[in-house]
């Protein structure tokens, strides 16, 4: 193994298995996002935070794209569902650069909005034989003003570089690490400097881009990884035979991964439960826990995974009910208008590492 590759050991003898969240995270802040006729979010598929902006995706329930200042109120919303010029049938992903919005959305658009969501441009994606557009949820980054990481979950290559300038792929990644290669939304992230990391479903190597270069630079060294085989017959599986196969009891499928100035973040799969771990490197210091942990900070919820992420906080959201039934017992402020109908809460949080 490289000396450059940093390896990150998880031990089942590391887990949280009692105590309350209160232990291991702290709430940094929540922002409670305004309710208007406009603004009106089903649930929460990411979160993108910019210096005075927070843009929040509904792919699934609204389709729409909402901008909203740090405080949660309502700035402007896109949302241009139909076949004509500028529209939309469902959002892929997008991605945030310099002040500007890139969207991909189906059927195969590709445009630009400027920081309060008004239509700039389309970009025509030529998209060839060799990397074909995937219809099951494509996703990508904008690298810089020149190149974009386009994600394909399903495609013969998985991630492939597109130049804005030459408008073609200039070059396509990770085919020769073999067939175990997976990917979804959660598997790529980038930090707020910048740089970008990739994992996969079923690898536990992290890759990060640097010069349109994917390189390894962390190992997930899981104490209990799925075989080879274990992992060739789960990718086997499909809508008709999957039922016949619960999910794996191992530890596999790294996703969220998240890298700031105080620590390093991700989740992963064990025991079909889906678990948080926290690293300081520099205290080396572990925190691995899930949703078993008394949840004293909200009552009548769970901490969800990972939407986004800002300077040294990871991004969660939660529904209001539970705050509205519980308002006595929340230490938070709450506004006095928090209601059943009101929009998810976003939730700005770090782990604790005392």
């Amino acid at each position: 193994m490289s000396p450059d590759i940093v390896t990150i050991d998880v031990k089942e003898s590391d887990f949280i298995v009692n105590g309350k969240l209160s232990d291991v995270i702290s709430i940094d802040s929540l922002v409670f996002l305004e309710y208007t006729d406009e603004s009106i979010i089903g649930e929460i598929d990411k979160v993108l935070v910019s210096e005075d902006r927070i843009y929040v995706v509904d792919r699934h329930s609204a389709k729409s794209i909402f901008c909203f200042d740090r405080k949660g109120n309502f700035i402007n919303s896109y949302n241009a569902i139909g076949r004509g010029p500028q529209e939309y049938l469902e959002i892929f992903d997008t991605s945030f650069f310099r002040d500007k919005m890139y969207v991909f959305a189906a059927p195969n658009q590709f445009f630009v909005l400027d920081e309060n969501l008004k239509f700039e441009k389309s970009i025509d994606i030529n998209w060839t034989v060799d990397i074909p557009l995937d219809p099951d949820y494509p996703y990508f980054s904008v690298i810089n003003s020149e190149t974009i990481l386009f994600c394909h979950p399903s495609a013969h290559y998985h991630y492939h570089l597109y130049n804005l300038s030459k408008q073609a792929f200039i070059s396509s990644h990770i085919k020769r690490l073999g067939t175990l290669d997976v990917s979804s939304q959660r598997n790529l992230t980038k930090n707020t400097s910048g740089k970008m990391f990739l994992s996969r479903f079923y690898n536990d190597t992290i890759y990060t881009v640097s010069e349109n270069l994917m390189t390894p630079e962390y190992i997930i060294n899981f104490e209990k990884p799925m075989t080879d085989n274990e992992i060739e017959e789960r990718l086997k599986l499909n809508a008709y035979n999957s039922f016949n196969h619960p999910r794996p009891q191992k530890m596999y499928n790294v996703s969220s991964f998240i890298y700031n100035e105080e620590y390093i973040s991700f989740e992963f799969e064990f025991k079909r439960s889906g678990h948080f771990c926290f690293y300081n490197p520099e205290k080396n210091i572990m925190k691995i826990f899930n949703n078993s942990l008394e949840n004293d900070l909200f009552q009548g919820t769970y901490l969800r995974s990972s939407i986004g992420h800002h300077q040294n906080s990871n991004i969660t959201w939660l529904e209001v009910t539970g705050l509205v039934d519980n308002k006595e017992e929340i230490s938070f402020s709450i506004p006095d208008d928090l209601s059943y109908d009101s929009n998810p809460a976003l939730v700005f949080y770090r782990p604790k590492f005392e």
